[in-house]
């Protein structure tokens, strides 16, 4: 504790502090608040802070608290660690089992946290825990907060690792429903590695910024007469006005050197003041502040060690140092602000540093669970080739990047190759650095991998690097040149390596069918996949994937497709660990492939229990990249059964927890699925906020993004604005044509640009796209896409065969499960049979597709429903939703889960919502279904049906 900050008057500050106190007053009435206290050094942020804490304390709030230091700058978590780990390690054990509850208990086991239930197994290379760790950690905190409110303080942010950095940014956009304040102080930007994160927290949207400004003249005369003993002299308060620039720590300072008769202090010449202190004290004083300004804090056995000072010799020197004013009293040992700590490295020489920086790592190696300290002492010394180096630095970038720290991974590495490294783990490291740096968007990681293929030592060595830089290259959109390296490897092959060539040749047509400019061209190494495939005794999971990608995208009969993707998952849960030691992207991309293209061949039966399986897998082991998959395609899934509510929740809880780590490719699939979901229940200004962000992507050119073009013409039609809907949909046949892809089952886009072409007129132009549309469904066989194009095709046909069109579609739907599609051709033949004055049959069909409608939630066909109906004669009365039918998508999802026997915080942490969240959610099920107690729920959810108002 800085003891300076805690007894001093805190002068000017009174509305800073007032400004504090009422963020803390309204997290204890569970708002939770954000305040940014930013000043340059000195400026009195920590004086501050510690009178917060202490104001928070009075108030029965409990305070954690972390200070980052800039020797841990690359500490993964290194501020958060401090936040928890002392509440955790104080608590019982049953209140330690309550706090680690569900995902908390997950991110505090990856992370080492005391009391932490030991994981299942060891973190694999093959997992991405970054999101599971922010996740769970969020967790922790607002079960701390559940307890007692909290008041979270971060001092010198500046010096904050990224992934703590991460974290306060993950924390901030659901801290308003947390009975937390969080306070953090930091000097103002300035350049450096993490610069963005630091500025993307505080300058976060529910941030209170309070910028310190200097004292004045007054001020500065009370600081210097308390310092001096006597009321200085004038001219003496306006000297130091202008040199300390009225920062309280300076005043302090140069009324300390005033005092001792020395030059008066500014930033600068702190460190000459604290010199000429240590100048007046015994020389072992001198060495200990020496050896301490190496370690920047450290307990008093390893100060003296790398001083050279026996314990009791350095236990003197302690007791001196504090009572000179230049580290606190107690323990550890701590500087009594980073400028003095400053001041005094300042005056070491490079090389004294360097010698210093690794003396200080020889010595921590000895310690248990200082790894990382060792790590960045490292990175401060000099490279000299020393393998003891390089097998730290690698055990501190492996430890960081299963802790979900990529950015420390990175920096390790880095270091660990200037070391050098021996030339023959050179591949590895740059594979591991290349992918570190891919993770978090880092310049250099394509050059980096491409080094990895260049220096693997054999052929399985060059393929492994080729595939991670290619998956790297189309993870970001850049198919073709994933497709051109992936070539470029092939042709090095020889025939020794049939096996290694078949994962090439896989890995190479998944991005070529993505990109239009590249599919044509791998129109017959499709074919002879395939059959390398079906003549292979057991083809590995990716071709097997990749196989059946392409045959559904092109067309083929969607049950030849389906075995493929089965088998696909067949061999992946037959290998090792589900990768075979290959880098944790490898699953997401055969896996993806696998479970897309089921999706696309209507086997929802089969496709529901492999998706649950794997999101609960990747829930229990933290792996973000699977959650991410297998998040994306259950929301699909959804929309396709008709589950409005269910694919919007998908949508958003996918887009919530894959926010950071995810590639731009995951981000594009997911608001696509959230813009057709808001369109199909109505909403078309969310639709349109939801759109935004991804606009820009709809031109982008790629297969991927033909999903949001598709999603934004149907937003367009809806909007009434036929024509640019209509444009949306033959830009995006025009690129699935280049590329290739004439599946209706992916993206039915002749029928619904059919429909526009009818509404403005072009009924010769929408009969072509929608005989089109219907030729190649009944090829492909699978229902779904069949009744979407007999629709399409009875709607712009009209007449006797129109109508029997639709009825053949209506049937189709119904051994489909696509209840909503079905709904969508009730109304149309309704309609149809209205216009032709079968009014009778027309209200029976269109009164079924008004309560379909209305069940699922799809406002815009109840609406075309129930309008169509009052054109018969019918008086439809207005319909009232009771029971389960009444409730919300979010209400829906949650009494699920509830009637399972979740607790709300079980459900909050599945849905990636807050507990409070949940509590309304209830209360409002509660109220509709007029049940008491969560045990009536199960009974509630099989009853329940829209009936008309009396």
């Amino acid at each position: 504790m800085n003891v300076a900050a805690a007894t001093e008057p805190l002068l000017e500050r009174n509305e800073e502090l007032a400004r504090i106190e009422s963020a803390l007053a309204d997290a204890r009435t569970g708002r939770g608040r954000f305040v940014v206290v930013e000043g340059p050094a000195g400026m009195g942020k920590t004086a501050l802070l510690a009178a917060a804490r202490t104001a928070a304390a009075e108030a029965g709030m409990r305070v954690l608290r972390s200070r980052a230091t800039e020797m841990e700058t690359n500490f993964g978590f290194g501020v958060v660690r401090q936040l928890f780990e002392r509440p955790l390690a104080e608590a019982s054990e049953l209140e330690r089992a309550d706090l680690l509850q569900g995902a908390a208990g997950v991110a505090a086991g990856l992370l080492g946290l005391p009391g932490a239930p030991p994981a299942d197994a060891p973190p694999s290379s093959g997992v991405d825990p970054s999101f599971a760790i922010l996740h769970g950690l969020y967790w922790l905190c607002a079960n701390l907060a559940a307890v007692s409110p909290l008041c979270l303080v971060v001092d010198d942010a500046h010096w904050a690792d990224a992934a703590s950095l991460r974290y306060l940014a993950f924390l901030l956009t659901r801290l308003e429903e947390l009975d937390a304040a969080l306070v953090v102080a930091t000097r103002p930007p300035e350049a450096r590695t993490d610069a963005e994160l630091l500025t993307a927290v505080t300058t976060d949207s529910s941030a209170d910024a309070i910028r310190l400004v200097p004292l004045s003249r007054a001020a500065v005369a009370e600081l210097l007469g308390a310092g001096l003993g006597r009321a200085p002299d004038p001219s003496v308060v306006d000297t130091s006005l202008r040199v300390t620039r009225g920062r309280p720590f300076l005043v302090r300072e140069l009324a300390t050197a005033l005092s001792e008769g020395s030059v008066g202090s500014d930033v600068q010449s702190v460190g000459r003041s604290v010199r000429l202190r240590l100048l007046r004290l015994p020389e072992h004083a001198g060495r200990l502040a020496r050896a301490l300004a190496i370690l920047e804090h450290s307990d008093l056995l390893q100060a003296a060690l790398l001083a050279g000072l026996e314990e009791l010799e350095a236990a003197d020197a302690a007791d001196l140092l504090t009572t000179a004013g230049i580290i606190e009293p107690g323990r550890p040992l701590t500087f009594v602000h980073p400028l003095v700590r400053d001041g005094i490295y300042s005056e070491l020489s490079t090389a004294d540093r360097a010698r210093g920086h690794r003396r200080a790592a020889q010595l921590l190696a000895e310690q248990p669970g200082a790894e990382a300290s060792v790590a960045e002492h490292l990175l401060a010394s000099e490279p000299a080739a020393d393998g003891w180096v390089v097998e730290r630095l690698v055990a501190a970038a492996c430890e960081a990047g299963k802790q979900g720290a990529p950015e420390s991974e990175a920096v390790f590495l880095r270091r660990a190759l200037a070391e050098p490294a021996p030339a023959g783990d050179r591949a590895a490291l740059l594979l591991d650095l290349g992918m570190a740096e891919a993770s978090i968007g880092h310049a250099d990681w394509q050059e980096h991998l491409q080094g990895a293929v260049d220096a693997a030592r054999d052929a399985a060595g060059a393929v492994k690097a080729t595939m991670v830089l290619a998956t790297g290259l189309s993870r970001t959109q850049r198919f073709g040149e994933a497709v051109e390296v992936l070539d470029r490897a092939s042709l090095s092959l020889d025939s020794r390596h049939s096996e290694l060539a078949l994962l090439l040749e896989a890995a190479a047509i998944a991005p070529a069918m993505n990109d239009p400019g590249s599919a044509p061209s791998v129109a017959l190494r499709r074919e002879a996949l395939g059959e390398r495939v079906a003549g292979h005794p057991a083809p590995p999971e990716l071709p097997l994937a990749v196989a059946a990608f392409t045959s559904i995208l092109t067309n083929e009969p969607a049950e030849v497709g389906a075995e493929l993707a089965t088998r696909a998952l067949l061999a992946g849960d037959s290998a090792p660990g589900g990768s075979r030691g290959r880098p944790w992207f490898s699953f997401a991309t055969w896996f993806s492939l696998a479970t897309f293209s089921l999706l696309w061949a209507e086997r929802y039966a089969q496709l529901w229990p492999v998706l649950d399986t794997s999101i609960a897998q990747a829930r229990a082991t933290g792996d973000s990249s699977r959650l991410a998959v297998g998040l994306a395609t259950h929301g699909w899934l959804a929309l396709r059964c008709g589950d409005l509510g269910a694919a919007e929740g998908d949508a958003r809880t996918a887009l919530a927890a894959i926010k950071l780590p995810a590639p731009p490719m995951y981000r594009v699939m997911n608001g696509g699925l959230l813009v057709k979901t808001l369109v199909e229940q109505g909403e078309l200004d969310a639709a349109e906020e939801a759109l935004a962000p991804l606009d820009s992507n709809a031109e982008s050119g790629s297969v991927i993004a033909a999903e949001v073009r598709f999603a934004r013409g149907r937003l367009r039609i809806a909007q009434g604005r036929l024509a640019e809907g209509l444009d949306d949909f033959l830009a995006v046949g025009t690129l699935l044509t280049r590329a290739t892809i004439t599946c209706p089952g992916y993206l039915p886009w002749r029928s619904e640009a059919a429909l526009a072409q009818l509404a403005l007129g072009d009924h010769e132009s929408a009969e072509r796209l929608a005989e089109e549309e219907l030729e190649l469904a009944r090829a492909f066989g699978a229902p779904r896409a069949l009744g979407v194009a007999l629709r399409a095709a009875g709607v712009v046909a009209g007449g006797d065969r129109g109508a029997s069109l639709l009825r053949e579609a209506i049937d189709t739907f119904e051994h489909g499960g696509a209840r909503l599609e079905r709904a969508r051709a009730l109304a149309d033949l309704g309609a149809m049979l209205r216009r032709r004055n079968r009014r009778t049959e027309a209200r029976e069909l269109l009164r079924e597709a008004l309560d379909a409608a209305h069940r699922a939630g799809a406002m815009p066909l109840a609406d075309y429903a129930e309008t169509e109906l009052r054109a018969t004669g019918a008086r439809p009365r207005r319909v009232v939703l009771t029971g389960i039918d009444s409730l919300t998508a979010s209400e829906r999802r949650i009494v699920e889960l509830a009637s399972q026997g979740l607790s709300n915080r079980e459900i909050a942490q599945t849905l990636f919502i807050t507990a409070r969240t949940v509590e309304g959610h209830l209360t409002s099920v509660f109220r509709k279904l007029r049940v008491q107690s969560r045990d009536e729920l199960p009974a509630a959810l099989a009853g329940g049906a829209p009936v008309p108002a009396s």
